[in-house]
């Protein structure tokens, strides 16, 4: 088992499972491995970033699975400085007794020891990617046999939003310079799928 604490591109966020210290939960832990997204955790909810609740809870609604998400964050540096340290911290523990890490989709607890387990990068570089990297924002929708509604997703034009199908998957990535842009190019993203799904299904 390979668990990393890598900055995995946001178009291979579906490809896993994603794992949170249970004592300090400050970061996201990713395993690389065949993942249905079927949502057992009953606080999971709480671990979608809020930009993007009301889709991720509308489109469960529906009865639409979701992948692993992120909406895109603006942190200053000393934020990311205060999570390397946390870090460092997980590494030693992780190779000493082991860290306890809960699934975010199931909320199942694992114990995960390495004595090899390494950083990927040193702090000064972390940080240099970290800050370009926080800007970007994924959401992944299993529409299954749903063409029409996909159609009409794929066919959105969002200004800093490419939307596209990876392994069966329909993907929303943004990338937004601001803070403000990012929230209203969510809220669009999400009232244009609402109207989608409501023309669609209810009114076709």
């Amino acid at each position: 088992m390979q668990i990393t604490a890598s900055l995995i591109p946001h178009e291979e966020f579906h490809l896993g499972s994603w794992f949170v210290s249970v004592e300090k939960p400050c970061w996201y832990y990713f395993l690389k491995k065949r993942n249905t997204n079927r949502i057992t955790n009953k606080h999971f909810m709480e671990s979608v970033d809020e930009p993007l609740k009301e889709l991720v809870n509308f489109l469960h609604q529906e009865g639409i699975r979701t992948t692993p998400s992120c909406s895109g964050h603006f942190r200053t540096q000393d934020v990311y400085e205060e999570i390397y340290d946390q870090l460092v911290q997980d590494r030693e523990k992780i190779r000493g007794k082991g860290l306890e890490l809960k699934d975010i989709e199931t909320g199942k607890i694992i114990h995960y020891q390495n004595d090899s387990y390494e950083l990927p990068w040193g702090e000064h570089e972390f940080l240099q990617k970290i800050m370009k990297y926080q800007h970007k924002g994924v959401l992944g929708m299993r529409l299954g046999h749903k063409r029409k509604i996909k159609n009409q997703i794929l066919a959105l034009k969002e200004p800093g939003t490419k939307i596209l199908e990876r392994e069966g998957v329909l993907l929303l990535l943004i990338d937004q310079g601001t803070s403000y842009e990012n929230l209203a190019t969510w809220a669009r993203i999400t009232q244009d799928i609402e109207e989608i799904f409501s023309q669609v299904l209810h009114y076709v």
